[in-house]
């Protein structure tokens, strides 16, 4: 056996080998404190940086030269496992044409209310979201608006069964399609999703992004009033980006970092002194290797205040900062599809029905 014990006094790590004999380190006192926390968040960083530039990438599938090589494609070969779901879910009304930044903006509505419908954590929407995304854009086919719905129902299945601790049971998933669709239709999509993604099912997501960022706000000497502020608005902020199809090509960091710049305008420089967000911006710097004043995080800054300012105008007459703080109260992030359609009053969570995507 080898055992050691640490002096602290003396400084002495001892180490006890076999046959009796001992070995004695003598630790420098000049040696630098290792600070694990940084650390692992400049791991944590470089890993979740690398792969939203890598694997985990989407690009636009929806633009016209993109459509017009997946035709292409799909005429020249198809691979077997989108076959087998185009044969199975077949649509002889609609195309690829069909599907629309419209028509995602409602399966993520549908994919928040199920996930409200069932207690199930929000950001499970952000992984199915980037299944469905990447799954479209990486098929050798074009998926007609059946096989899109098929496609977005089980990227949530996927997404529940390996980010949720509590098992759902295909019926019960089956059911919110109204008999649209079978669990053989589930199980031959969940295998095409899976081989299309090459089984890549764990992106980093803009609140994971959000989460990490907000650690470096605390080492910047941000007040816990103050963060706990940022949080919030940072977390709604993210799950509106989610519904919103311009954040598909964009990177969750960009998002994220984009949606606590959106939130640091809601503070006085009083409440948020300029010390802290400069120290702020230098560790996003040194730790994040991000550009505070990137030309992707702006976009997705200015984005996220215009979509937020235009969806809540007909609900909010008078814009206060982000519209976030009211005379009334906070505004809840709980449900991010009262703001895409304020026209269209949405369940709230306690309300426990069937929430179907037809």
């Amino acid at each position: 056996e080898y055992t050691f014990w640490i002096s602290t006094e003396e400084s002495i790590i001892t180490l006890a080998l076999p046959n009796s004999n001992q070995a004695r380190f003598q630790l420098s006192s000049s040696m630098p404190p290792i600070e694990i926390e940084q650390t692992d968040l400049l791991e944590h960083f470089a890993i979740t940086r690398r792969q939203e530039g890598g694997v985990y990438l989407c690009r636009d599938y929806l633009s016209p030269e993109f459509r017009a090589r997946q035709e292409q494609n799909g005429n020249l070969r198809g691979n077997t496992s989108s076959s087998a779901v185009s044969s199975s879910v077949s649509e002889t009304s609609s195309t690829a044409a069909n599907i629309s930044e419209v028509w995602r903006e409602m399966i993520c509505e549908w994919t928040f209310q199920v996930i409200d419908h069932f207690d199930f954590n929000r950001e499970v929407a952000s992984v199915s979201l980037n299944y469905l995304d990447r799954y479209i854009y990486l098929s050798t086919r074009a998926l007609n608006r059946r096989a899109f719905q098929l496609a977005a129902m089980t990227s949530l299945f996927l997404a529940i069964k390996l980010y949720e601790p509590t098992t759902l049971k295909m019926s019960s998933f089956i059911e919110l399609s109204r008999g649209e669709f079978t669990m053989e239709h589930i199980t031959v999509m969940e295998n095409s999703i899976l081989w299309t993604l090459s089984w890549h099912v764990h992106p980093p997501t803009p609140l994971s992004f959000a989460r990490n960022f907000i650690s470096l706000l605390v080492k910047s000497g941000c007040s816990s009033a103050v963060i706990l502020e940022i949080k919030e608005i940072a977390r709604f902020l993210t799950e509106l980006s989610v519904c919103d199809y311009f954040f598909t090509t964009r990177k969750p960091s960009s998002i994220s970092f984009g949606a606590l710049l959106t939130a640091f305008d809601s503070f006085s420089v009083a409440t948020l002194p300029l010390r802290v967000r400069h120290d702020f911006f230098q560790l996003v710097r040194s730790v994040a290797g991000i550009e505070p004043s990137s030309e992707e995080v702006l976009e997705c800054k200015d984005r996220l205040c215009e979509t937020y300012f235009q969806k809540t105008d007909a609900v909010h007459e008078d814009r206060q900062p982000l519209g976030i703080f009211t005379s009334v109260g906070r505004l809840s992030p709980d449900c991010v599809a009262d703001v895409v359609t304020s026209d269209r009053p949405r369940p709230k969570s306690t309300q426990r029905r069937r929430n179907s995507m037809y």
